[in-house]
């Protein structure tokens, strides 16, 4: 494949794929028949009523995601936060009476109580557990410590919190505050 007298530029050029113009213009009509399907989907769709748009407020160029500004508070705190699903008083009130908790089950989900409240909206848990030595036949303590999100600061330092697996929201804390379980009354310094 080498020629007398030819450059290494030359030489590139004669061994690149050529496309033609018919090659290059069938991918085209393919994604732009495609696109004409869904268009007509969707249009079948939205007239049909299954679906709706919901309109975004204005500043926001129609698109609510991540990285856009958003103007108005309320479509803030409408799309951003997250609530944790809640029971009715009574319904709880009830089931404390005949001796259980209504609370949904989380998996991965931990019990320990808190060892520092220092940071904004972040706590630290020290969480504890045992496990068995097989050879040995016993049981010993081990416990680590899990930074979790606490939104509203609820919790203070001696409480036994619940937690839960979520989303990373910075190098140490993938948790987040379930409940309070139990208010530490006990003072902090003694």
């Amino acid at each position: 494949w080498l020629k007398s007298g030819s450059s290494l530029s030359a030489r590139r050029q004669d061994v690149r794929p050529m496309w033609t113009p018919q090659q290059r213009g069938l991918c085209g009509r393919h994604f732009l028949a495609a696109g004409a399907v869904l268009l007509v989907v969707a249009q079948s769709i939205f007239s049909e009523g299954l679906l709706s748009f919901v309109s975004a407020p204005t500043g926001t160029h129609g698109l609510l995601a991540r990285g856009t500004a958003v103007d108005s508070a309320t479509a803030r705190n409408v799309y951003w936060r997250w609530v944790e699903p809640t029971v009715p008083e009574e319904l709880v009130e009830s089931a404390k009476e005949e001796g259980f908790r209504l609370r949904p089950t989380y998996s991965h989900m931990k019990i320990g109580y808190v060892v520092s409240d220092k940071q904004k909206k972040t706590r630290v848990a020290l969480i504890e557990y045992y496990l068995f030595n097989a050879k040995y036949g016993g049981w010993y303590k081990r416990s680590k410590k899990k930074h979790f999100h606490d939104e509203y600061e609820i919790s203070k330092l001696g409480d036994v919190v619940l937690i839960a697996p979520y989303r990373k929201r910075s190098n140490m804390k993938w948790y987040r505050l379930i409940e309070v379980m139990r208010k530490n009354d006990a003072p902090e310094h003694v």
